[in-house]
């Protein structure tokens, strides 16, 4: 356990400082004054990376002035001093990046060669092996009503081959409140965290749309984007007519470099009835909600996953044969890397799937400055509610 002291110490990547500067930050549409929500933030001087909340929030700690680099899909992309946010509360309004028309590109070879040949270098640039520190969190709803929770601060050893991913997992701090008993099944309590690791890592998620039989059951268009010149859209949907549970895709990438750089994909409502088996538990029941988004980030060295966001639903049958709806959402938010190998024991490596097993450990409000992504006012009811609950 010193070793594993050691390793958690070093690896905080300078999140404790000795003169500690609290900011807060309202991100706002210019026009609309409306929050935005899922904003990547980096300070540069760290690579320290944050995401807004709902409520356009995000929050961190700095021990020196550092750029702050505030990135969104649908807003123009702003650098800022942190040494200019010295209010409480700052407001930064963002431009919309959806002025610009978008324009339909014209290739060459189909645009699934191109996806295929995107997936294929994606996954030979991405960095490996990568210490990620990453903050998970995790909602549980039964009959629409929280019914658990878990967060934790993780760091996730990734090692192996571009395609053959194997990571492993040590725990700094973790959190979970709620009742399990209140579940239809117990492994819906959560995502497995290396099975979702190794999804992102080798693109797994957009397998449906790059094996030659999808081209009659998908349409592919390419299109400028708005917000990076050097940025192109694929945008993949179900041929019209097709009944069957098949997601849409948007998908941005830099056409210079041949990378992704964001994806996401969800299941349009009028085609849950065709889905008997969930996407990510072998379970019947029928779906409800499915939505999957994952974002990655280059900075000119090394490419790596910077967040992720996981939803789904679907109504299930419990042991008193009374229908029940399940809903759990989980998030990933890559609050920074290293590429320096750490020494650490195999005994301390987590093994169970996600956290709900483990005991919690709190060392410090981790989720208000450390975890990338500020619980909003809802949410810290939510969470207080279920802790009120043990």
């Amino acid at each position: 356990m010193k070793k594993l002291l050691f390793i958690l110490i070093l690896f905080s990547f300078g999140s404790v400082f000795s003169q500690n500067v609290e900011i807060t930050v309202f991100l706002k549409d210019y026009e609309t004054g409306t929050p935005i929500e899922g904003a990547s933030i980096t300070v540069l001087s760290t690579n320290q990376g944050l995401v807004s909340n709902e409520e356009g929030v995000f929050k961190l700690v700095l021990e020196k002035p550092s750029k702050i680099e505030i990135s969104h899909t649908s807003y123009k992309t702003l650098t800022v001093n942190s040494a200019s946010l010295k209010l409480k509360e700052n407001i930064i309004f963002l431009e919309s990046s959806n002025k610009t028309l978008e324009e339909i590109i014209i290739t060459k070879n189909h645009p699934q060669e191109i996806l295929k040949k995107l997936v294929r270098n994606s996954t030979e640039k991405l960095s490996v092996p990568i210490n990620l520190k990453i903050y998970i969190r995790e909602f549980f709803k039964n009959n629409d009503k929280y019914t658990s929770f878990n967060d934790g601060l993780l760091n996730f050893y990734i090692q192996g081959s571009p395609k053959s991913i194997k990571s492993d997992i040590l725990v700094e701090q973790n959190r979970f409140y709620g009742l399990t008993d209140d579940v239809v099944y117990e492994k819906v309590l959560g995502y497995n965290l290396n099975d979702l690791i190794n999804n992102y890592y080798e693109f797994k998620y957009l397998e449906k749309v790059v094996e030659a039989y999808s081209k009659k059951k998908y349409e592919y268009e390419i299109k400028t984007f708005p917000g990076n010149e050097d940025y192109y859209v694929m945008n993949i949907r179900p041929v019209p007519g097709i009944e069957e549970y098949l997601p849409d895709y948007f998908i941005v990438y830099d056409y210079k470099k041949n990378m992704i750089m964001e994806i996401n994909s969800s299941v349009l409502t009028e085609r849950y009835e065709f889905k008997g088996v969930t996407d990510f538990l072998v379970i019947k029941g029928r779906v409800f909600t499915s939505v999957f988004s994952a974002s990655y980030k280059f900075d000119g060295k090394n490419y790596y996953l910077s967040g992720s966001k996981e939803e789904i639903g679907f109504i299930a049958t419990n042991k008193q044969k009374e229908e029940e709806r399940i809903e759990v959402k989980n998030t990933f938010v890559v609050t920074n890397y290293s590429n320096k190998p750490v020494p650490y024991d195999k005994e301390d490596v987590y093994k169970d799937k996600s956290l709900f097993n483990r005991r919690n450990t709190i060392l410090t409000n981790y989720w208000e400055f450390d975890s990338g992504l500020t619980p909003t006012d809802e949410e810290k009811k939510i969470i207080e509610s279920l802790a009120d609950k043990l």
